[in-house]
């Protein structure tokens, strides 16, 4: 036999029966699942809807540009100047939107900060043009006043709902931990 330090016992090879309990479930630390709100889940699909209608405005101007429905979706849903061909902007629009779905199915947590920055942004940006754009020639012209509040109002609303509503925080801090 090796010899023994001293002051150090060995264990022994059975465990003994006065030790022995019984396992039960309750003796486990179970992690509480984090219930995710409805408009976390709602976003996520809006993304993945997004993607796709603009996978599919990108086959549409790609294979048919001259059609009146490819002139339209050029027209008013390319956010992107015009030296970029609309193929490529609606391809760039759907990885964004498909990489912005992923990161809220799985939760992550800068997914959450980058949507509340850009709604703070989009909000101070839509107020901005609220109060500096007024028209003085012809004030009865609503046209011209709802522009800027309607992205106003609804970036508010995603605002606060991802800042202030219970449970967005803790959905998103499940992810970060890890």
């Amino acid at each position: 036999m090796a010899q023994e330090i001293k002051g150090i016992v060995r264990p022994p090879f059975r465990m003994p029966a006065e030790t022995q309990v019984p396992r039960s479930r309750l003796a486990v630390k179970q992690v509480q699942k984090v219930k995710v709100p409805l408009l976390i889940t709602l976003f996520a699909w809006y993304c993945f809807l997004r993607a796709a209608a603009d996978l599919a405005c990108a086959g549409l101007v790609q294979f048919s540009p001259g059609s009146t429905s490819a002139v339209f979706a050029m027209s008013h849903f390319n956010p992107i100047p015009s030296p970029i061909p609309p193929q490529v902007a609606f391809l760039v629009l759907a990885a964004l939107y498909i990489v912005v779905g992923l990161r809220w199915i799985t939760r992550d947590w800068r997914a959450w900060w980058a949507a509340l920055f850009m709604s703070g942004i989009t909000v101070a940006s839509s107020g901005y043009q609220c109060v500096t754009h007024r028209v003085i020639e012809n004030p009865l012209n609503p046209s011209v006043h709802q522009s800027p509040v309607v992205p106003f109002v609804v970036n508010l609303l995603i605002f606060c709902y991802l800042a202030f509503y219970p449970g967005v925080a803790e959905a998103f801090k499940e992810t970060s931990r890890k």
